[in-house]
């Protein structure tokens, strides 16, 4: 895939290349002129990801979200902080029709890893709704029926039953989410972590892109 140089998207498609290879394997088959704003929304993600992560004491990690929180409501009223994350944002997500506080509420999605207190019925929901959230924004940059984008986005998170026909222009994120699906199965039998980007786990993504299912 050809990335231009000088807007940042480089080290922003490097996030998701190194963080995540399998988001970034299937970024590439969205339609090129979507492919840009589609690893931007996942690089943002991805970023905030680490922040609950990184921290040992929740107040921290709040903090630093609020932060994102803040910066990404600021892109509205035209003021990006120099980070190529949000200037990724704002050059390829903005003029896609996401805004910035569409994107501000990713950070719910992580500040409630925070919480170290949730019961597992409540941290399965959280799990689900913000998987959902994800694949919602991504479906709307991708052009497809957003119902079945946060649906897609559940099953990613927190496994399920995958549609039975997703049409062509959310096929990537059903690749991400079929392989969510196995990932749940295998930890509940009890099988061990799958390798993230071996050869079978591609091709399963070649598999949802070409047939839907």
């Amino acid at each position: 895939m050809h990335l231009p140089s000088g807007t940042g998207l480089i080290p922003v498609s490097d996030t998701v290349r190194v963080r995540d290879r399998e988001r970034w394997l299937a970024s590439l088959y969205a339609p090129a002129p979507v492919r840009p704003a589609l690893l931007a929304l996942f690089a943002l993600d991805l970023t905030l990801a680490e922040i609950p992560a990184s921290v040992s004491e929740p107040m921290v990690g709040a903090i630093r979200l609020a932060w994102w929180r803040e910066a990404l409501e600021a892109l509205d009223k035209g003021r990006a902080p120099d980070e190529p994350h949000l200037e990724a944002a704002a050059q390829w997500l903005l003029p896609a029709g996401l805004s910035g506080a569409d994107l501000a509420g990713l950070e719910e999605r992580w500040a409630q890893r925070l919480d170290g207190n949730l019961d597992p019925a409540a941290e399965h929901a959280a799990e689900a709704a913000g998987g959902a959230l994800l694949f919602g924004l991504a479906g709307r940059l991708l052009g497809g029926d957003i119902g079945t984008a946060e649906a897609l986005g559940r099953c990613w998170a927190v496994g399920g039953a995958l549609p039975d026909r997703v049409p062509a222009a959310l096929r990537p994120l059903l690749a991400l989410a079929a392989l969510g699906v196995r990932d749940v199965a295998d930890a509940e039998a009890g099988r061990p972590r799958a390798v993230r980007a071996s050869a079978g786990r591609q091709l399963r993504i070649l598999w949802a892109v070409a047939t839907g299912r």
